[in-house]
């Protein structure tokens, strides 16, 4: 059985022929549990220390089952509108896992002091205090802190005035800080999985892209970088919100680990999951036509679903008489912390694999069963769904050409927001390119991405990769969807991306091993004869010579001749070409993207910087004009124009990814002519 019926494949039709508008449907999902009354609650002020009562959870499967709790303190307005009620666990699975990620949401109830021995039986006759909410890792017994029901209900009642009038404006709106923090993350995982310098250089052009123009970029606050030393902090010593665990399956080895920096920002913990787990299909056990959202079960929170089902995972604490749902305790964004308030993600009914014992952390291994409806709000205290549907998707395929493996296709929808799908969107080609079978040992990945964005401009984007690294996939296809979504105009999201990627037995790099001139100092106007050999991998060497022509107006003089790789070759253009990397409104900025993706990954570049100096306005360069032009423009009362240096430039097919490079100084001589005419 599909994850996912009909129900949702209409929904999902019914969103494309609206041309991306968001799903509202009116009625709740046949799905939706709707209780007769509210729970009935004990207020934090009289909860007192020694209280017993129980807890609701799903262990394994879909059933829920009661977990005992003691009341060991209570916090009466720590904060303003703000407290914590301690609780021990004792039952036995919870001494063995402690604080369960997964496990945030679950309903926490005490038993009424004057109720007899007889009636207190656990899961019954319970009065509802909160949900777990937090705890520490690594702790000798299982310690859970519990928010308290009166906040999360008040939470509910401003979200149904707040947020579903807000939900339609507030996905317009991106979060430029989130994608400079993203992009500045992904830079310092790039630096630890030692990528070329080149791309390096490439991440920090998007940081300028991300920073918005120099106007703001002073008003703008310094993000906050998590690293992955930050990542691997000892949790014994930390209070730890339950991040929600997300599974993701045939993903490459050490992958999960090395993008979890990523994804803790947006409250998500993702775990390893083996192949198979988590894909488009429910076990055979699961009944979802059974499955409702109800105290205590599991809160699902689908990101990306269809051939694969990336999903997060809570706990439902509440349903409210009109239908609304409470869960998890805190906020699921922003590491669990303070949330980002309206918010528009699906939700739905889940099941769990297992919760896998940890001496960090212990988490559930899960995933989702149907769409049932929409999160609405996620705030400290909360996050808040509504059994309608006012989420909106977008479409990612990915076709895979496996090496010895037939052709496969694979289609996602991801849930559309800024924060969380630029994230999904650059993952799934890679756990695509794994799902079958992993590359040789020595493989070269051709990429082709077609990126198209709500307002219909599609970015072309072609990358060749040896040795297929997940992280300069990521770092080729993420910042592009993240800075369309989050900048300082105007929100752009994703409407769909189609990626195919060819995988090949061989390492297409080489190294320039050799190089050499005709001659060092040359007249203008001649051409200078260039000479390089490159070692291939694995292949015998190969020649290639090619000439540059010296304009005839070069002044004499010293100059720097470079043979390069195309991704060197992009970052030097984009660090003598300012302008590119900034935009004063959308339109600008995507030329930005196209400009930085335009190279040719398997070209040799021969470059000579020139002593001239090309003029920009806004980002339309105008090379041509005389030094005295570009001089008067560029005075200290112009803002829009920028002068760049000029090279004189010449391109050569390698067919390889070059990743040496060579520099000559090369001498411009105009008496060289005039010895050359006196010698005829």
């Amino acid at each position: 059985m599909k994850r996912h019926p009909f129900s949702l494949m209409y929904v999902c039709i019914l969103s494309l022929l609206l041309g991306g508008q968001f799903v509202t449907g009116q009625t709740p999902s046949p799905q939706a549990y709707v209780p007769e009354k509210n729970q009935p609650i004990l207020t934090m002020d009289k909860v007192r220390p020694g209280m017993t009562g129980y807890g609701l959870s799903v262990f394994h499967g879909t059933k829920i089952e009661p977990f005992a709790v003691e009341v060991i303190s209570a916090n009466y307005g720590i904060a303003p509108g703000v407290g914590t009620i301690w609780v021990r666990c004792p039952d036995d699975r919870m001494q063995l896992n402690g604080v369960v990620q997964g496990m945030s949401g679950s309903p926490i109830y005490l038993w009424p002091t004057d109720l007899p021995e007889a009636e207190r039986i656990p899961g019954k006759n319970g009065l509802l205090i909160g949900a777990f909410a937090f705890g520490y890792g690594r702790t000798k017994d299982c310690f859970v802190g519990v928010k308290p029901i009166e906040l999360m209900r008040d939470t509910a009642k401003r979200a149904q005035t707040e947020s579903l009038k807000e939900i339609k404006q507030s996905a317009k709106a991106g979060n430029p800080q989130s994608a400079k923090q993203m992009i500045q993350t992904l830079t310092a995982l790039a630096t630890m999985q030692n990528l070329p310098e080149s791309q390096i250089k490439l991440l920090r052009a998007y940081e300028q892209l991300a920073a918005g123009p120099k106007t703001s970029q002073d008003q703008t606050q310094q993000a906050t970088i998590i690293t992955p030393q930050q990542h691997g902090i000892d949790a014994s010593t930390v209070k730890q919100s339950m991040l929600s665990p997300m599974a993701i399956t045939a993903a490459p080895a050490g992958f999960t680990e090395l993008i979890a920096p990523l994804f803790e920002p947006l409250g998500i913990h993702p775990v390893d999951a083996p192949a198979g787990a988590t894909n488009g299909n429910l076990p055979a056990w699961v009944k979802p036509d059974e499955l409702k959202l109800m105290p205590g079960s599991s809160l699902s929170v689908p990101l990306a679903w269809g051939d694969t089902d990336m999903a997060a995972t809570g706990t439902v604490t509440d349903v409210l008489t009109d239908g609304t749902i409470l869960g998890f305790g805190h906020a699921m964004s922003n590491d669990g912390k303070q949330g980002i308030g309206t918010i528009n993600l699906p939700v739905g009914t889940g099941f769990i694999h297992l919760v896998m014992p940890s001496n960090d952390i212990s988490f559930k291994l899960g995933g989702s069963a149907r769409i049932t409806g929409t999160m609405i709000r996620d705030e400290n205290a909360a996050v808040i769904a509504v059994p309608e549907h006012h989420y909106n998707s977008a479409t990612v395929t990915v076709k895979v050409k496996q090496y010895q493996q037939p052709a496969k296709s694979f289609t996602y929808q991801v849930a559309r927001d800024p924060q969380y799908t630029p994230l999904l969107s650059g993952i799934l080609p890679i756990i695509s390119l794994n799902a079958i079978s992993g590359a040789p040992q020595y493989n070269t990945v051709y990429l082709k991405s077609k990126i198209t964005f709500e307002n219909d401009q599609s970015l072309n984007i072609q990358r060749i990769i040896p040795g297929g690294a997940p992280m300069e996939m990521l770092v080729s296809m993420l910042p592009p969807i993240s800075l369309m979504a989050n900048n300082a105009f105007e929100s752009i999201p994703l409407k769909s991306m189609d990626v195919e990627l060819t995988v090949e037995p061989t390492l297409k790099i080489g190294s320039i091993i050799k190089a050499s001139l005709d001659q060092t100092e040359i007249a203008p106007g001649g051409e200078l004869g260039i000479n390089f050999t490159i070692l291939p991998f694995a292949k015998p060497q190969q020649k290639f010579r090619t000439t540059l022509p010296i304009p005839t107006n070069t002044p004499d003089g010293d100059y720097q001749l470079l043979i390069v790789g195309s991704r060197t070759y992009a970052a030097m253009m984009l660090g003598s070409r300012p302008h590119r990397t900034q935009a004063t409104n959308t339109d600008q900025l995507f030329e930005a993207l196209r400009m930085i993706n335009e190279g040719i990954d398997d070209r040799v570049y021969v470059l000579m910087q020139t002593k001239e100096k090309g003029l920009a306005v806004g980002q339309n360069e105008l090379p041509q004009l005389p030094s005295s032009r570009v001089a008067l423009i560029t005075n200290p009362t112009s803002t829009t124009a920028t002068p760049y240096a000029q090279w004189i430039e010449k391109s050569i097919d390698a067919g390889l990814v070059i990743r040496t490079n060579v520099m000559f100084t090369v001498g411009i001589r105009s008496n060289l002519a005039e010895e050359s005419s006196e010698a005829n």
